[in-house]
């Protein structure tokens, strides 16, 4: 077999990355993880749970206040009893007396209150589901990082054992007489020089998968290895072509249902403050061995209806008037602030698209010189072994190798990382997820 051919089946071990015999988890079982088991997601949907408690039982505001009352009374002199033309005064007990109440107040405001309360689910609903989009973007973003560390991990390993493979071939020569000390030492310091960068990417590595471990609601001394493919890069993306979602993030999502709720907060608080209120009452009442009766039983039932007009809405500058007004200049800012923050994320989905374009175009370029870089090195070490060029030079050469690869990864790692920021950005994950990313 040629010296080409082993060569080229050493640099197959950049490539080869062996698989853990653990047990893996795919994209799509790490985001159901996620969602089912996060702490701060399981925390939201509490609110969310509550606000639709809220708009289930908005009906009892139609139900009236009731209140059962139970009393005894009773009195007569102390210390010297008063004569009256009856007799003189003895002491008297009212007996016992029991009291049952209802009143209802309606106003035209209760429909709006009801709104309230719908308009009050969708916000938490929203709120929901933009926290569960930041839980998929930081497992996504964390599962393909470890993903490509793993392939970083393995290039450097091979990187390493190529080195070391070289030492030993030195140490064999200089044994036989056909390299010098200064090379073996040289080869071993270069093979030594590997071992510290490639401890720090298996620190790193650790460091988030402990995170991701974390994301998903698991023990941090439970194992896990993640499983996938690193997405293909998309060549050219158009500004154009998303403009379209941007009404669907979730951060403008938000800012139209506050706005409605301020507006219907606004609609209740003036309805209530200048419309007329009808107020329902009624009582029923019994009493028991009163000495003012001759009789150990009485009842008696009253009801009130009446109607408030409040008058203080319509006197000029007042404090409802004031209050009004304030919460028109809520709305009006909260509607500059929708247009600011669409304009905004207008300008970075321009900026996002420009840099995944930039950086396609150099992880191509990085491909290339990878490729160029691989048969550079192999012509080197061709050449070292006939003898024309140094240790230096071959080393130098499998250095670039491990840079250019890297490179190559961390461009992949940056453009994946950009464009799950852009499709969450703009909520458009679900339609990305049969495509690049999942």
């Amino acid at each position: 077999m040629s010296k080409k051919v082993l060569i080229q089946a050493a640099l197959l071990l950049l490539l080869f990355f062996p698989l853990s015999a653990l047990s893996a988890i795919t994209l799509d079982e790490a985001l159901q993880a996620g969602r089912a088991n996060n702490l701060s997601l399981t925390s939201t949907a509490i609110d969310v749970n509550a606000a639709k408690r809220d708009v289930d039982t908005s009906w009892n505001l139609f139900i009236p206040s009731l209140s059962l009352s139970l009393s005894n009374a009773g009195g007569g002199p102390v210390f010297n009893a008063g004569t009256t033309a009856f007799g003189v005064s003895t002491a008297q007990n009212q007996g016992l007396s029991v009291g049952l109440s209802v009143s209802l107040t309606l106003n035209p405001a209760v429909k709006n209150q009801m709104d309230s309360y719908r308009l009050g689910y969708q916000i938490q609903q929203v709120t929901y589901e933009q926290a569960k989009a930041e839980v998929e973007r930081t497992i996504t973003k964390l599962f393909y990082y470890l993903l490509m560390e793993e392939q970083n991990i393995g290039v450097q390993q091979a990187n390493l054992e190529l080195a070391q493979k070289q030492y030993e071939e030195v140490q064999l020569k200089f044994e036989q007489g056909f390299a010098s000390e200064l090379e073996v030492l040289s080869s071993q310091l270069a093979a030594e020089r590997l071992k510290p960068s490639l401890q720090q990417a298996k620190n790193q590595y650790a460091s988030n998968l402990l995170s991701l471990k974390a994301m998903l609601g698991m023990e941090l001394d439970q194992e896990l290895v993640v499983e996938g493919e690193i997405p293909s890069l998309i060549k050219e993306l158009e500004v154009q072509d998303l403009k379209e979602y941007l009404e669907k993030s979730y951060s403008i999502a938000l800012l139209d249902l506050n706005i409605a709720q301020l507006k219907t907060t606004k609609e209740l608080n003036s309805k209530q403050a200048l419309l007329p209120s009808l107020s329902l009452s009624g009582s029923y009442d019994l009493s028991f061995w009163n000495d003012s009766y001759s009789n150990d039983f009485s009842d008696s039932a009253s009801y009130s209806i009446g109607v408030r007009i409040p008058l203080d809405g319509f006197i000029p500058n007042s404090r409802t008037k004031v209050g009004l007004a304030k919460l028109d200049d809520s709305v009006q800012k909260l509607a500059l602030q929708r247009q600011q923050a669409v304009k905004q994320l207008e300008v970075s989905v321009v900026g996002q698209v420009q840099s995944l374009n930039m950086l396609a175009s150099q992880a191509e370029l990085a491909t290339q010189s990878l490729e160029l870089t691989e048969k550079v090195y192999i012509m080197n070490h061709i050449q070292y072994e006939s003898g024309y060029i140094g240790r230096v030079a071959l080393e130098e050469a499998r250095n670039n190798l491990l840079g250019a690869r890297q490179q190559v990864l961390a461009l992949q790692f940056q453009y994946v990382s950009s464009l799950i920021d852009l499709i969450y950005d703009l909520n458009i994950q679900h339609e990305y997820r049969t495509k690049e990313l999942i």
